[in-house]
């Protein structure tokens, strides 16, 4: 059975009084729309993460609270899945966005790789700018061979 749900990690995150991590103008259902848009699987252990919503909750949720979502979507993935597919948008992403949230991609990265060590199967970006290339050709020397290999461009 699976264990998981959306009202468990609102409940679970809104319990902590020492983080307000929702807007309370914000109600439960927008929340979960514009997350879900953010983040969702799109089909058996395929995960789509959109990157021009996290610009938008990422103004009134708390980082760490959009972590424990993407590990939650993740976890509920790999309930019925060995791996996972991720499909990433970095539509309207710019080099001034990604020095702003250089701690908040720190850390997703630092958490995939020790909570969910080989389970991705393959990470598929789309709408990739010239910049977010260059980027990448730099940093990729920093990212081991195997999980290289998984990661594909499509325009």
């Amino acid at each position: 059975m699976n264990n998981y749900s959306f009202h468990n990690l609102i409940t679970k995150n809104s319990n902590n009084s020492s983080n307000n991590n929702i807007n309370l103008k914000l109600n439960e259902e927008k929340l979960h729309e514009l997350l879900h848009n953010f983040c969702h699987i799109k089909v058996n252990n395929e995960i789509v993460i959109n990157y021009k919503y996290f610009k938008i909750i990422n103004t009134f949720i708390d980082k760490n609270y959009i972590l424990n979502y993407l590990i939650f979507i993740m976890e509920n993935t790999l309930i019925k899945y060995e791996k996972f597919i991720v499909h990433l948008n970095v539509e309207k992403l710019t080099l001034l966005e990604i020095e702003k949230n250089r701690d908040f991609i720190m850390s997703m990265s630092s958490i995939l790789k020790d909570k969910f060590p080989d389970k991705l199967d393959a990470c598929i970006v789309y709408e990739v700018s010239f910049v977010f290339k260059q980027i990448y050709n730099i940093l990729s020397i920093f990212i081991d061979k195997i999980t290289l290999k998984k990661i594909q461009f499509q325009e």
